[in-house]
């Protein structure tokens, strides 16, 4: 989690009394955990905050921009945000699905569904920081000269002629390995090669589709046929793992 370990939550609303509620009922869910809410009226505000968010709630109509596409712009900066959608409107529902989220909740039933979403969303950042804390390290270069990343932070991977590039929450590191080296040393349920050129972490994975994968940060990365089989076996796999996490988690 951000800060320290405190939970760092961001709440969007151009509506002055909705904004105030929704903090509110916020602080009333997580009244037992550390944690800090950050209230914005505009996305732009928003947007100049240099810190990551762990979970951020936003509502679609916003002022000169929907909170579809800021929910886009956090992801990019921070894949492992967990975003709820909040609206008014049930006609907005569908637009959702083009972006990663938890949540999709009508304010007219914010008491009932808000509380569950952030729980909901609390699990999934105690899962990853779960993952984080076992420690699985990928060992790039050669004594002297080498760097660990923590497979919990690998975004993508992707070879480019000679060098592969891994891709990470904190930036990119090039090694000469070739990219199936890398495959075989990270965890086969969270990490899949997609293409002769891509490995994916399916925890920064948005939206899976037949030919292609959008993974939270908008970056696209192809699913090639001579993989699309060992894909979808893999992704069993992972969600497989995932509902065993859920039905554990208190």
């Amino acid at each position: 989690m951000s800060d320290a370990g405190r939970l760092t939550v961001a709440v969007c609303d151009d509506e002055p009394e909705l904004l105030a509620g929704t903090c509110r009922l916020l602080g009333e869910v997580l009244a037992d955990t550390d944690h800090r809410i950050c209230p914005f009226a505009d996305p732009r505000t928003l947007l100049k905050q240099p810190e990551p968010f762990d979970i951020a709630v936003l509502d679609i109509q916003l002022p000169r921009q929907s909170g579809i596409e800021l929910a886009r712009q956090l992801l990019r900066r921070s894949p492992g945000c967990q975003i709820i959608f909040l609206t008014a409107y049930m006609a907005y529902c569908q637009d959702v699905y083009d972006v990663e989220h938890i949540a999709f909740v009508l304010k007219e039933e914010m008491a009932t569904r808000l509380p569950p979403a952030v729980q909901r969303a609390c699990r999934r950042l105690e899962h990853r920081d779960a993952a984080a804390v076992s420690g699985q390290m990928l060992i790039l270069g050669a004594p002297g000269h080498a760097i660990q990343i923590p497979a919990d932070d690998i975004l993508y991977l992707e070879r480019q002629v000679r060098v592969t590039w891994v891709h990470t929450l904190g930036g990119s590191f090039s090694t000469p390995d070739k990219l199936e080296d890398l495959v075989v040393r990270l965890d086969p349920v969270f990490f899949c090669q997609t293409h002769k050129s891509f490995a994916i972490h399916w925890t920064f994975a948005g939206k899976y589709e037949k030919n292609t994968i959008r993974m939270r940060n908008g970056v696209d990365i192809p699913v090639s046929r001579r993989y699309a089989a060992a894909v979808r076996r893999s992704f069993v796999a992972y969600a497989a793992r995932q509902s065993a996490l859920e039905v554990k988690a208190p």
